[in-house]
């Protein structure tokens, strides 16, 4: 069952009763701040899933719901199909530790983290590699689309006609040899992250 709240206030008051399987948070409400009630939230449902939805411009406001425990993001306009498919993936993932770290294989990303784990052997990353990394690791196993890329990492809401994309692609493959996940090339799409045994297309 789905139940809708049409202010931060109502949506607060209905979480206190504890008793959901899920969020989803549009940051854009009408009386609170969406961050205000992503952090009160958090505070009281530690393992609660939460995905908030933000505007295309908001980047700042992305970053600072994921630091304040959001769990994934969709920007607006999206497909409903997709956040379908967000919310399902969050309730399949919910059944583990609300912080365990993003993981492929023996690659892990733990949050608040600028470098990435290798097995015991801790890889530097610069935020966009980082911001590339975590991405790739939301999805895993699905391709992620360039156009995505672009806007959620460098703020292009077009194609720069660059291979800005490529370059970051290229830094975290480097920096990932030898580990168990794979950055796959999908062909006219973009990249999708696998581990290295899973089987191939």
């Amino acid at each position: 069952m789905v139940e809708i709240a049409s202010t931060g206030a109502a949506a607060l008051a209905r979480l206190s009763r504890r008793d959901l399987d899920a969020m989803i948070l549009d940051l854009g409400l009408p009386d609170l701040d969406g961050i205000e009630v992503l952090d009160r939230t958090r505070t009281v449902h530690e393992a609660m899933p939460i995905l908030v939805l933000t505007a295309r411009d908001a980047v700042a406001s992305r970053v600072r719901a994921l630091a304040l425990g959001a769990d994934d993001y969709l920007v607006k306009p999206f497909a409903f199909d997709e956040l379908v498919a967000r919310a399902r993936a969050l309730l399949r993932r919910a059944a583990g530790p609300r912080w365990a770290p993003l993981a492929c294989g023996d690659v892990r990303l733990d949050p608040g983290e600028l470098h990435a784990r290798v097995g015991e052997r801790v890889v530097e990353l610069s935020p966009r590699e980082r911001g590339l990394l975590e991405l790739l690791l939301r999805r895993r196993d699905q391709a992620v689309g360039r156009a995505e890329i672009l806007r959620d990492l460098f703020g292009y809401d077009f194609d720069p006609g660059t291979n800005i994309v490529d370059v970051h692609v290229a830094h975290l493959r480097r920096k990932l040899e030898g580990s168990e996940a794979r950055i796959e090339t999908v062909r006219g799409v973009g990249y999708r992250l696998k581990h290295a045994l899973d089987g191939h297309d």
